[in-house]
């Protein structure tokens, strides 16, 4: 459902997030749904904010705009974050960018039946700080997800705790550079016997 709402979104300049907000919140609904929690649409330097929810900021040209919402259906909730640009994107918007979608591979290739989740955290973690943003990345990589938004378990590096076939949980790595902005890229994920299997399928 999530993907079908972000498939057709386009995020034009001049608009403001409030409206962005708005209409994925009436695409939800023509698709029988509400969203899962208070929709994120973050631009330019307000992307550096990891919960920028909606303001009436307007977006402008060469921004990055960082949009996280789910939709609630039938009593279960899901999760999506992806990062847009409004133009054409300089090399250090591609090279963050970049970074961060490595880092989500990394860490869904982590994903399987007995993984500790710290490890799989650290998978997506040590890549950020390889390249030189560590102190940028200042969130757990992930959480469980259903009927709640946050459930068990956290993908964090605290978390000792091994996944277990069957559970559903996100994979979101981001870089926040304060007065700059932030990349945030997520994923529901379906853990498995040997490996998992990505839920949400919108283009990256």
């Amino acid at each position: 459902m999530v993907d079908r709402v972000l498939s057709g979104l386009v995020v034009g300049e001049g608009e403001t997030e409030q409206e962005v907000s708005q209409r994925i919140k009436l695409k939800l609904k023509a698709l029988g749904a509400q969203p899962a929690f208070r929709i994120i649409v973050a631009s330019g330097r307000r992307a550096a904010k990891p919960h920028g929810f909606a303001t009436n900021k307007r977006i402008k040209k060469g921004e990055l705009v960082v949009i996280d919402f789910g939709a609630l259906y039938n009593g279960y909730r899901s999760d999506i974050s992806r990062t847009r640009i409004v133009g054409k994107p300089t090399r250090k918007q591609k090279k963050i960018y970049r970074i961060v979608l490595q880092a989500q591979q990394k860490a869904i290739k982590a994903v399987k039946a007995g993984a500790v989740c710290a490890e799989v955290d650290q998978a997506a973690r040590d890549h950020v700080a390889k390249n030189g943003f560590g102190k940028n990345f200042v969130h757990s990589t992930g959480h469980g997800i259903g009927r709640k938004v946050h459930e068990a378990p956290k993908i964090s590096k605290r978390n000792r705790n091994r996944l277990r076939r069957g559970m559903v949980i996100t994979i979101e790595p981001g870089i926040y550079i304060k007065g700059w902005g932030g990349v945030r890229i997520e994923d529901m994920v379906l853990v498995t016997r040997q490996g998992c299997r990505v839920l949400t399928k919108a283009k990256k």
